[in-house]
């Protein structure tokens, strides 16, 4: 039976030793062994997560459990706490009333009885004292003193100055040049309602966007260019035509106003000697001499007063325009001259001789000149560092 069993052939997959021990030889993968072991790789992530999972789960539990036990701990602690302190009050308040009954007790409740009477008083008496200093609502919110510069009105949380109800006034011609406005004519002229009234209006004009419209933005453009020009030249006027100038000139003609003349005269300032020598003919021909002044002469600072100069030395103007004004007899128009502002067209409309002038009496025509030619000098020195050309229109098909 043990030969046969010998002799007998293994089975496959079996292997026989030279002793007789039988092995089983290692089995070759079959067709479709990489899905198993892909299964088994994913039944070992899937059950490493529920190993993760079971961990946090226990630690939550044990977490639960220690908070709980905390939790516990904690109103055993405040209940036995608060059982204390009120155990503790109410032995305080029973010695309390134990000690009322006698004889310092009842000292103490009638100090403490007094006390608290003087107190009531004090307090009823403050608040007496307060009612009467709060007798407005306007009294307790009072603006700020300023006493350089009056606060005449709030206007949206904005305090209002007197120097800017001025300045909107002067704006528009409701005060004079040099004429003060004190706090009691703004109220009394309504110019601090105006004021505020068109300040309101500015906002609802502004909230609702009408800066950005066309028209509206030249007529801004247009009044902050005008406002400017004014500034500009009022801070040259005021440099040129100081006290000290006024009476250094006045000074300086002194002899002339002593010994000489003077010459009351207008003129007419053009481009070219041929536009003079045209416009002189035609006053000569019986032209009006003020209507081309104001229509044709560059001198925009003598132009709207028909020409006029006023009264003048010979040593108050430029060589030739003081020759040529006092070379020509009263009544006449004098030939066309240059200088270096352009060509003159002069006509002498008196001439008197000069005295001894009192320097007030010539005080307000020392400014004047002096404020004209500031102007003049001004836009002449403008014009000259700018590029500015003119496009008249065209009137050779007329």
């Amino acid at each position: 039976m043990a030969q046969d069993l010998n002799n007998q052939e293994p089975r496959p997959g079996v292997v026989r030793a030279p002793d007789g021990q039988v092995f089983e030889a290692p089995r070759a993968a079959k067709p479709g062994g990489k899905p198993r072991a892909l299964g088994a790789g994913v039944r070992g992530v899937f059950g490493g997560v529920l190993k993760v999972i079971r961990t946090i789960w226990r630690l939550a539990e044990a977490l639960d459990s220690a908070l709980w036990r905390g939790l516990k701990l904690s109103i055993h602690s405040s209940t036995r706490f608060v059982g204390s302190s009120f155990r503790a009050a109410a032995a305080a308040f029973a010695e309390v009333f134990r000690w009322l009954p006698s004889r310092s007790g009842r000292a103490y409740a009638a100090g403490s009885s007094i006390v608290l009477s003087l107190c009531a008083l004090w307090a009823a008496d403050e608040i007496r004292n307060a009612r009467a200093d709060a007798v407005s609502f306007d009294k307790i919110f009072r603006p700020p003193i300023d006493l350089d510069d009056p606060i005449v009105a709030r206007v949206d949380g904005r305090f209002v100055h007197l120097s800017e109800v001025e300045a909107f006034a002067r704006a528009g011609g409701q005060i004079q040049d040099g004429e003060d406005l004190s706090l009691d004519a703004a109220f009394q002229r309504e110019l601090v309602d105006a004021y505020v009234e068109q300040r309101l209006l500015a906002r609802a004009a502004a909230e609702e966007g009408m800066q950005r419209d066309p028209s509206v933005q030249r007529r801004l453009n247009a009044a902050r260019d005008r406002i400017l020009a004014s500034s500009y030249m009022e801070g040259r006027i005021a440099a040129a035509v100081t006290p000290e100038r006024v009476k250094r000139l006045y000074d300086s003609q002194v002899d002339v106003t002593r010994l000489g003349d003077e010459i009351r005269a207008r003129h007419i300032l053009v481009a070219s000697e041929e536009e003079a020598r045209a416009i002189i003919a035609e006053i000569r021909a019986g032209g009006d001499f003020a209507a081309y002044a104001r229509a044709r002469s560059l001198d925009r600072a003598t132009a709207p007063l028909g020409g006029e100069i006023g009264w003048f030395t010979k040593d108050m103007m430029a060589p030739p325009f003081a020759s040529a004004a006092f070379a020509t007899p009263v009544g006449a128009v004098a030939e066309p001259f240059a200088s270096e502002f352009g060509w003159h067209i002069l006509e002498v409309l008196d001439r008197r001789a000069t005295g001894g002038v009192a320097f007030g009496a010539v005080e307000d025509g020392v400014k004047r000149f002096l404020t004209l030619r500031a102007v003049e000098q001004t836009i002449e020195a403008l014009k000259q560092e700018e590029d500015v050309t003119f496009f008249p229109p065209d009137r050779e098909g007329e």
